[in-house]
């Protein structure tokens, strides 16, 4: 699971979904809240690309309510399986910083393609949730590359990555 987590093995999400099941997987999504912003989100018979065929809506503003829930751990989950996702998330540690978070790519509905990246930075014991969403009609971005470098330019630009904030 960890290995899948870095690398977003699609086939293995996909068939952990399988075996979740739909009713099961349907009442973690309500518990969550997520994806209803534009209107009450139901899987149907894409128990395994509910969350990649464009059903699922998601905002910037629900991962970052998402993000904040799980780094204080208010998710409606037990403690530790919000602490084994909190560090499945860390991709950076060091005397100066912290940087965790989860990617996502995709297409829009209308064919445009879409990268996210959600998580957090943490230095000198404060915690600054983010939630990045880029969307690119440009075929031929390599939005893996892309939305790192974006991600990467914003903290520095407000700070980050000195162990000052």
């Amino acid at each position: 699971m960890r290995e899948a987590f870095k690398v977003s093995n699609v086939p293995f999400y996909r068939e952990m979904a399988r075996r979740i099941g739909k009713d099961t997987m349907q009442m973690l999504i309500d518990s969550l809240g997520y994806g209803r912003r534009y209107d009450t989100f139901r899987i149907k018979d894409n128990i395994d690309t509910f969350w990649l065929d464009n059903t699922l809506k998601v905002t910037a503003d629900e991962q970052l309510g998402l993000v904040k829930k799980l780094y204080f751990r208010q998710l409606p989950f037990q403690n530790r399986e919000q602490e084994i996702v909190r560090s499945m998330m860390i991709q950076e540690s060091n005397d100066k910083y912290i940087l965790a978070f989860k990617t996502g790519w995709g297409t829009t509905d209308k064919g445009t393609q879409l990268g996210w990246v959600v998580g957090w930075i943490e230095e000198n014991k404060h915690v600054y949730p983010f939630a990045l969403n880029l969307e690119s009609e440009d075929a031929n971005i390599d939005m893996v590359r892309v939305r790192m470098e974006i991600l990467r330019s914003i903290l520095k630009q407000l700070g980050f990555f000195e162990g000052r904030k």
